[in-house]
């Protein structure tokens, strides 16, 4: 009698914030990991699909797409291209850099996240 192994089911994560190029490595996986701790996940642009993409567009169109809500960066030149865009997501520019503790990123990325909710309701 052979056993065979079982592979264990990967936990999904519900993906609700995107984090563009201009996010640096170390702030993104400090946030990741505390997302993973309470069940989200966020996903980092040159870890993504769309990793050498540059417009804006093209990646807030990829976050629709994914049902992404939230996008932060650094980059104070973002902005919507249309109006509908505006309505189904919304654009995060972080300040301050690394001197901001992760736990206040994340209380603005679900401050955002829940203003964005309850327009939609």
């Amino acid at each position: 009698m052979v056993k065979t192994k079982t592979k264990k089911a990967k936990k999904r994560y519900l993906t609700l914030f995107f984090f563009d190029r201009t996010v640096p490595r170390e702030l993104y996986y400090s946030i990741q990991r505390r997302l993973n701790i309470m069940g989200y996940g966020a996903v980092w642009q040159p870890n993504s699909a769309i990793k050498n993409v540059r417009s804006y567009e093209k990646i807030i169109e990829y976050c629709i797409r994914r049902d992404i809500r939230v996008i932060a960066t650094f980059d104070k030149k973002f902005e919507y291209t249309t109006a509908d865009m505006e309505r189904k997501i919304k654009i995060l520019k972080l300040k301050g850099g690394r001197q901001k503790t992760i736990n206040k990123i994340i209380g603005k990325l679900f401050q955002v996240y829940h203003a964005l909710k309850q327009v939609e309701s």
